[in-house]
């Protein structure tokens, strides 16, 4: 059986997406960064089990759902505007569970008020995951709200154009790197019109909390990481195994979300690109050189499917003695699904 106290928030990914010139990285100082006061609500951390790199066998294996608990909305009830927040995941970081959601828009007895691409909650309780704090979505700008990732010098110019805006949208969650450093995945968007949307690749958010004073400080590198001429590692899942994180990525450009492919990077690397390493499953070896396709390699992904992956969770679970990604699928059918494997890259099978 499987047992999720969690909340899954799912979107649909965009599709369509335009090619875009790649642009440079640069990582001696920061592109972006800002720095919030954030509520200091606590919420109780399980000690995250050490489990092998391969761990056999699999238990409890029917995996049928038990129950569903409906806990309703979240929303902050102390913010004065109703609030409507689209996509999102979670984060925990310094015994704090930090939200972060995509489009929100604010409304005051029905009149629209403020919008941002994306925006950060607190959780209140752990108990009643949809009581939230908002942090960054509960005062208004003469131009709306503040995006809670930092618009890079390329970006900000165009925060005021609804239809050529950027966009940073996070489908999944983070991983920790210290007890107060997280790393969190945003893809990055242009519009070009209301009709027309470009695929610029992903960034890397870098979350470091100050438990002493709540200060949260989100910084990126560079305006990208990995750049749409490549796949989008840690923008579909990622989790932490004996202190390497692995970060999967779609590749929505040549299977239309069906693959997945996966890199992995020792957590006090994260941002040494020159230490990520890109899994082939056709012949079950890692590589320092990075993928540039030209066409679809399905054999060198370590999932594919034929209905396309959208958004997804990936963690190791004592219950089952298995890995687990726990995904919504491209389609508007409101479905999750559950696959299973012993090992970070597979072999992966689907059970519901």
């Amino acid at each position: 059986m499987v047992y999720i106290k969690d909340i899954l928030l799912a979107t649909i990914a965009i599709s369509g997406v335009l090619a875009t010139p790649v642009v440079k990285r640069d990582t001696a100082t920061p592109a972006a960064s800002v720095s919030y006061a954030i509520p200091s609500y606590l919420t109780p951390v399980r000690p995250a089990p050490n489990p092998s790199y391969y761990v056999w066998p699999a238990n409890n294996t029917d995996f049928v759902v038990e129950s569903l608990e409906d806990f309703g909305k979240q929303e902050d009830p102390d913010n004065p505007l109703t609030i409507y927040r689209d996509g999102g995941g979670s984060c925990n970081i310094g015994n704090r569970t930090i939200w972060f959601f995509c489009d929100t828009l604010g409304y005051d007895n029905g009149t629209f008020k403020a919008m941002t691409d994306n925006s950060l909650s607190v959780a209140q309780s752990f108990d009643e995951p949809s009581l939230l704090a908002d942090a960054t979505s509960n005062s208004l700008y003469s131009y709306g709200w503040q995006p809670a990732v930092p618009y890079t010098s390329e970006e900000y110019p165009w925060r005021n154009w609804p239809s050529q805006r950027f966009m940073l949208w996070t489908y999944t969650n983070c991983f920790q790197t210290t007890d107060t450093q997280a790393v969190q995945f945003f893809h990055v968007f242009k519009s070009n019109s209301y009709t027309s949307t470009s695929n610029w690749g992903n960034t890397m958010a870098i979350l470091n909390l100050d438990p002493n004073t709540n200060t949260l400080t989100i910084s990126r590198n560079e305006q990208v990481t990995f750049p749409n001429t490549t796949y989008s590692y840690g923008s579909f899942a990622s989790m932490v195994v004996n202190g390497v994180a692995f970060l999967y990525a779609l590749d929505n450009t040549y299977s239309g979300g069906k693959d997945v492919h996966v890199a992995r990077v020792a957590t006090w690397q994260v941002t040494q690109y020159n230490k990520y390493q890109y899994y082939d499953a056709s012949t079950k070896t890692w590589s320092y050189t990075q993928p540039q396709p030209t066409a679809r390699r399905q054999s060198a992904a370590v999932m594919s499917n034929w209905i396309p992956y959208s958004t997804g969770s990936m963690f190791y679970s004592e219950y089952h003695n298995a890995y687990l990604l726990i995904y919504f699928d491209n389609w508007a059918d409101s479905t999750f699904k559950v696959s299973y494997a012993p090992s970070p890259v597979g072999p992966w099978t689907c059970v519901m």
